[in-house]
């Protein structure tokens, strides 16, 4: 049976381990989130880097994949090199949550979940839920400040100079292909485009609240910064110290992307931070896997 069809035949399993019963949308934590099928994540990481992954396949009683010459094992989700796997147990795994086509309905949390999510958001502001950062760097190099300064490049984006992994340069000129087509006919468009007051992408920092590198350090994470928020809230870090339960926001109260700029986006590889449970509306960023899995 080809690769094809032994997918196929898992997929019922597959769907259950990616959505498990209880899922916090894009809170990490191994006690509530299934890390989701190997076996279909490492194929869509496969898929999603065809240049870069060379092989999927079973290695060392583990699956793994080959990203240029290095061997990245599964690990229970933690996508360890192989000389990182003697320490397997000090690192965190990845949750590789879908995309989904539109927007999740917003959660309502009993006090039990709530109670979880706090005890989660205090883990990763102690760094208790720190990754393997050699999955990354395997695919995007950047593993210390010198060399990803050394490797982004300057480019013009909607007017706004930023600086980038040079290997997501041509998607994001289509990016901006796309909208500057959607501003001509689409009134919303036009009004969030002339509303952009800013642009950044690379900074080497962390994730606020967490000891994991953030997107933006790898030069594929772009943030697109209105003028005007107008009056909504755009990252539920701020919208915490204001509302007690900040997750349950509704959409027309959170500032928004119109629907045509973030289609042009996930068209190009990107995802929209605006999908979220913990919702960042300004946010973009490279992940074509996600999209893969959410398809």
């Amino acid at each position: 049976m080809n690769r094809i069809g032994w997918l196929n035949l898992l997929l019922p399993v597959v769907v259950f381990l990616l959505f498990p019963p209880f899922t916090l949308i894009g809170i990490e934590d191994s006690s509530i989130i299934s890390t989701g099928s190997p076996l279909i994540i490492l194929d869509a990481i496969l898929q999603a880097y065809p240049e870069k992954v060379k092989s999927l396949e079973i290695r060392n009683g583990d699956w793994s994949i080959l990203i240029g010459d290095n061997s990245c094992y599964w690990a229970g989700g933690r996508l360890l090199l192989s000389d990182e796997l003697e320490k397997a147990e000090k690192y965190s795994p990845y949750h590789f949550v879908p995309n989904p086509e539109s927007l999740p309905p917003i959660r309502n949390l009993n006090p039990e979940e709530t109670e979880q999510l706090k005890s989660i958001l205090e883990r990763k502001e102690l760094h208790h839920d720190v990754r393997s950062s050699g999955f990354m760097a395997a695919l995007w190099g950047m593993e210390d400040f010198i060399t990803a300064e050394n490797t982004v490049i300057r480019v013009e984006f909607l007017g706004y100079n930023i600086r980038i992994h040079p290997e997501i340069q041509n998607s994001l000129i289509q990016v901006e292909k796309g909208i500057l087509r959607a501003v001509q006919t689409d009134e919303d468009a036009a009004r969030w485009l002339d509303n952009i007051s800013d642009a950044g992408a690379y900074v080497w920092r962390d994730i606020a609240g967490s000891g994991n590198r953030s997107l933006h350090s790898y030069g594929i994470a772009v943030d697109l910064i209105p003028g005007d928020y107008q009056g909504k809230q755009a990252y539920w870090r701020w919208a915490a110290d204001y509302y007690e339960k900040w997750w349950a926001i509704p959409y027309a109260e959170r500032f928004h992307v119109p629907d045509i700029i973030v289609k042009t986006f996930e068209e190009n590889g990107f995802i929209w931070g605006g999908k979220w449970f913990l919702f960042d509306q300004i946010h973009f960023e490279y992940r074509p896997e996600l999209l893969i899995l959410g398809k």
